[in-house]
């Protein structure tokens, strides 16, 4: 296939406007080029949006019909119709949708013959519900954009030198097909075109601020932006999509991204409960962030439908993705788990537009964080409100003058029993993890799991370490990354002689916990950590600040010791030589396998399953 046509200018963001001068001296390294600036345009959808692969069905490269057949079927995208064709560019098969709408209307969208693209099931989706947002002509996936390693990439022929095969999408109305020479040819100039990596996630690396939320780059023109370019946006809402019929009620979870954390265990547990009951989609808002993990295998297991938004599309854009997302999944429900500020901004929208539409949201801190962001619109727009803990709902009855039916406590709930190393196996892991850290039988371990973050506050751990050096057989762990990885390692590296280590982030905090003989956080504020709930199954003591419902669970179970205000390093020290006593350390284990069972996933996913539909 013949992609020389495409647009060979690229455009990327930055913060600053450059001269001309600059801005090609910028491009010809490879280097941010301009700062994105986005304006909004009428636009009429054609009706239906149509995405249309034309593949290859004989000669080399074919891709048979069952093949294809086999990946449409894999496709979260409906709009979408395969067709395959011979040499001489007659057809030779056709898939159609399983809408009956869409047979025989033209394509909004097509793909000129070549292979079928290794995606995720909803990353086709994700780019077509992008590409209708953005007024782009053509959607380029790159499946190695990490060979670019930096690289200047000027024009579409560099994708092919490092052989990075992409794979593109077209406009109808801005190219056509050749069939007799399998050519795309432009229909008009002025077309610009967006690169998006297969995984999902925008790691193209020759753009920079990746975090920036206002930059969803980079694209290729074949127009000189100048120092700005300007990505006019569009009304994706317009869009005409259906759901499929399912008996299950369907909700549309919300998420930043999908890291690896308590509150993204909590959400995987319930929703992993509740999917024989609830249909499930996801949406992450936010760019996904590599430092923090990566769970999105994870909750692919429980839904095929996870679009990353927050890593392809600007964030005016996606609310009328969202309104085109609740349109194709049929979603009743709308649960903001663990979103972000945009959720705030969307939901009186949504709300006004689809009055039926549960929308529900969740808090994890009653002084600080999004409850802020509950203003005059949001309130009237959010139906319940799932609290962490109990100082939330109090400050949501008790300030905001909410019913308490509307403020729901739900704790969040520690692993699946399956989840968890087996009784007759955790002896001998205990052992095997003390032995490969060096630690003697009689050594006490102290461990915290948790993002290297103020509001963690590690470096309160790193001096506590230094305080109790003289205790030989007391040693800390930290398990975790994050943005004070650096500084936290530099701190250990200054108390020389203080028995602490940092492991990085971590798969098997079960495991670790096994090893350790006191699970441990400090942290400024929290709603209730699900490592202390973790801790407590595997019938481990717990150390904890007054923060949240972490010091209410800790004086309700008598599983552990509670530090009145964060950052008291004298309270804290006390409470580790109190813990170093192995009697003390035994009753408080008892007591912590005697409370589990109130943390248990059953418990929790009933309780979501009766906020998601409205009952008490």
């Amino acid at each position: 296939m013949d992609l020389t046509h495409l647009p060979r200018r690229l455009a990327t963001a930055a913060k600053r406007k450059l001269d001309d001068r600059a801005y090609r001296r910028a491009l010809a390294r490879g280097e941010p080029a301009g700062a994105l600036a986005y304006r909004f345009v009428g636009w009429e959808q054609p009706d239906p949006a149509l995405v249309e692969l034309r593949l290859r069905a004989d000669g080399p490269g074919a891709v048979a019909y069952a093949d294809a057949l086999r990946w449409c079927r894999r496709q979260t995208l409906s709009e979408l119709r395969a067709v395959g064709f011979r040499a001489d560019g007659e057809e030779a098969w056709r898939i159609e949708p399983g809408d009956d709408r869409l047979a025989g209307v033209a394509a909004s969208w097509f793909a000129a013959p070549g292979s079928l693209p290794d995606v995720i099931s909803a990353h086709l989706e994700t780019c077509m519900l992008t590409a209708a947002a953005e007024a782009v002509d053509a959607v380029v996936l790159l499946e190695r954009v990490a060979a670019f390693s930096g690289e200047a990439v000027a024009d579409i022929d560099a994708v092919h030198r490092a052989a990075l095969r992409p794979w593109a999408l077209y406009r109808r109305d801005a190219y056509t097909w050749d069939a007799a020479t399998d050519t795309v040819r432009p229909t008009r100039g002025d077309r610009l075109a967006k690169l998006i990596g297969t995984a999902g996630v925008a790691d193209i690396p020759f753009t920079s601020a990746t975090f920036n939320r206002r930059r969803r780059g980079p694209y290729l023109s074949d127009v000189d932006f100048g120092a700005v370019a300007r990505i006019a946006l569009r009304d994706a809402s317009l869009l005409d999509r259906r759901a499929a019929s399912d008996e299950r009620p369907a909700v549309l979870v919300l998420a930043p991204f999908l890291a690896r954390g308590g509150a993204e265990q909590t959400l995987h547990a319930t929703m992993e409960a509740l999917s024989r009951r609830f249909r499930f989609s996801m949406v992450t808002l936010a760019p996904h962030r590599a430092a923090l993990g990566d769970r999105r295998e994870d909750f692919l297991e429980i839904t095929q439908r996870i679009l990353c938004l927050g890593d392809l599309v600007h964030p005016d854009a996606m609310v009328g993705i969202l309104e085109a997302l609740l349109d194709a999944t049929g979603a009743e429900i709308l649960y903001n788990a663990n979103g972000t500020t945009l959720f705030y901004e969307f939901a009186p929208r949504l709300k006004a537009g689809r009055p039926s539409l549960r929308i529900i949201d969740h808090l994890y801190d009653h002084r600080i964080g999004y409850i802020e962001s509950y203003l005059p619109g949001v309130e009237e727009s959010v139906d319940a409100c799932v609290a962490e803990n109990r100082p939330i709902a109090e400050v949501l009855v008790r300030d905001r003058g909410w019913p308490e039916t509307r403020v729901p406590v739900i704790w969040p709930c520690g692993r699946p029993d399956d989840a968890l190393p087996p009784e007759s196996d955790r002896d001998r892991l205990r052992d095997a993890i003390r032995h490969e850290f060096g630690f003697n039988d009689d050594d006490v371990v102290f461990l915290a799991a948790a993002r290297m973050h103020p509001q963690k506050r590690p470096l309160d751990l790193v001096a506590l370490a230094d305080r109790v050096r003289d205790l030989e057989t007391v040693h800390f762990i930290l398990a975790g990354g994050g943005d004070l990885a650096d500084e936290v390692d530099g701190a250990i590296a200054a108390h020389d002689g203080a028995r602490i280590r940092r492991l990085g982030f971590r798969n098997d905090i079960p495991d670790l916990i096994l090893a350790s003989d006191v699970g441990c956080l400090v942290s400024e504020h929290e709603g209730l950590p699900v490592f202390m709930l973790e801790c407590l199954q595997l019938g481990r003591p717990f150390l904890g600040t007054r923060v949240g419902d972490l010091g209410a669970v800790l004086d309700d179970t008598g599983a552990g010791l509670v530090v009145d205000r964060p950052g008291d390093l004298d309270a804290l020290e006390a409470a580790v030589r109190a813990l170093a006593d192995p009697a003390t350390r035994a009753g408080l284990a008892e007591r912590a396998r005697s409370a589990a069972p109130r943390f248990s996933v059953a418990v929790c996913a009933d309780a979501y399953a009766h906020v998601f539909l409205g009952e008490s």
